[in-house]
């Protein structure tokens, strides 16, 4: 991997942040325990080990609640170190490769064991300073703190992985920071709470009672291992879907593309919710799934198609909504699919729904189909420019099309889009 300027600037000027918060952290609090630094050390590289990688490079693992609880008993300093052992020790396997010291890149190593030193040092060094810890610090007490000082913990770290995303490929900060903390937060804070339970058992009982607690950790890791690969395998089948439609009709992959990009922008425009946009998201990639179905020489004839082809093109909705209801994951947009080509009017199929009876995904994802399908070419007729096409769905609200929704989608093409 070839290192950018940027980037060896970046994670020198984080490795010298963690020098400066060890030297800190060294100056205020004493190692009691090296047997402690050991034992923790120890107890967060399996968990570091054992994490979980997302799709966009990101990963999580359960070894937070490890470090907390170092960080509870033994200080600050104690904490940071033991989070650098877990990172510089650690094992864990990456797209199907086990990797280690000796075959990560360096520039990467040090990242990642400077930025977590960094991190729960300042965690600690504030949580000792919101609490004043000691053996006699109640659990109310305890408990907030550390709740908080977990999700100060988390935002500074994915800020500082956003960025470094950011020099190594470009992408957007605030939305890589997004993507990162998205969901992953409440389970933190759960594992944080954990932490604080060893936390007790081996201030009250000894560290053979947190070896007991360290099965319910692996047990987590597993849950979030399982629940990441099913979204996973979802992701995997929507592209499998739409690839094989791709093989079978060439124009449709690009079109699918094309008509997600205007439903998601019209979507965002009357102000959907997140979900709601995320399952518009994935239905308009897979509207035109049911085609698989439908017989090639129907499917790419050029001329126009006779009544009885036609009605064997109608019937590809409800071949796409019966595929992807056998699949759990798609079953909420299997109804988004069925009712994609109903009009505003009710001379659509194939239920002939009309007005506010057609769901209102549908009726979006129909607009979004429309208009790419106007300015696009095909075989037998020539593409409309942006303005024509706008005009035709401008003349065609109120039968084929949700007249509020024609109009938002005008103004959001005509505000954020190059006429042509």
């Amino acid at each position: 991997m070839k290192i950018k300027s940027s980037m060896l600037i970046y994670i020198c000027a984080i490795s010298i942040l963690a020098i400066a918060v060890l030297y800190f952290l060294y100056n205020k609090y004493e190692i009691t325990s090296w047997e402690d630094i050991i034992f923790w050390g120890i107890l967060a590289t399996i968990t570091e080990t054992f994490l979980i990688s997302f799709p966009s490079g990101v990963a999580v693992s359960v070894g937070l609640a490890v470090t907390v609880t170092s960080m509870i008993i033994c200080g600050p300093l104690v904490g940071a170190i033991v989070a650098g052992i877990g990172f510089a020790c650690r094992m864990p396997v990456i797209e199907g490769t086990r990797r280690h010291l000796l075959n990560t890149h360096i520039s990467r190593t040090v990242f990642n064991i400077a930025q977590v030193i960094m991190v729960i040092g300042i965690a600690g060094e504030i949580l000792y300073g919101m609490v004043g810890y000691s053996e006699a610090t109640s659990l109310s007490e305890l408990v907030p703190s550390v709740l908080l000082i977990i999700l100060i913990c988390e935002i500074l770290n994915s800020f500082l992985v956003a960025i470094m995303i950011n020099l190594m490929h470009s992408k957007n900060i605030f939305e890589t920071f997004i993507n990162n903390i998205k969901g992953i937060v409440p389970s933190l804070l759960g594992i944080g709470a954990l932490g604080i339970i060893m936390a007790l058992a081996d201030i009250n009982y000894g560290k053979g009672v947190v070896v007991l607690f360290f099965a319910p950790l692996l047990v987590a890791r597993y849950s979030f291992k399982l629940y990441f690969e099913s979204q996973s395998m979802a992701m995997e089948t929507i592209h499998a879907l739409n690839d094989a439609l791709e093989v079978k009709d060439a124009y449709t992959g690009g079109h699918a593309t094309r008509v997600q990009d205007y439903a998601v922008r019209l979507a965002k425009g009357i102000g959907m919710k997140k979900s709601q946009v995320e399952r518009i998201r994935t239905a308009a990639l897979l509207h035109d799934v049911g085609k698989i179905g439908i017989p090639d020489f129907i499917l790419n004839k050029e001329g126009k198609l006779t009544k009885e082809e036609y009605d064997i093109i109608m019937e590809h909705p409800v071949m796409g909504a019966r595929i992807l209801s056998n699949v759990d994951s798609l079953k909420e947009i299997s109804n988004i699919i069925r009712h994609h080509h109903e009009r505003y009017d009710g001379t659509g199929y194939p239920d002939a729904l009309k007005k506010d009876d057609i769901p209102l995904e549908s009726a979006l994802l129909s607009i979004a189909d429309s208009f790419d399908a106007m300015t696009t070419d095909r075989p037998y007729k020539r593409s409309m420019a942006i303005l024509e096409a706008l005009q035709e769905l401008e003349d065609n609200k109120g039968t084929q099309f949700n007249p509020e929704l024609v109009d938002t989608f005008i103004h959001v093409m005509t505000t954020k889009e190059v006429m042509r």
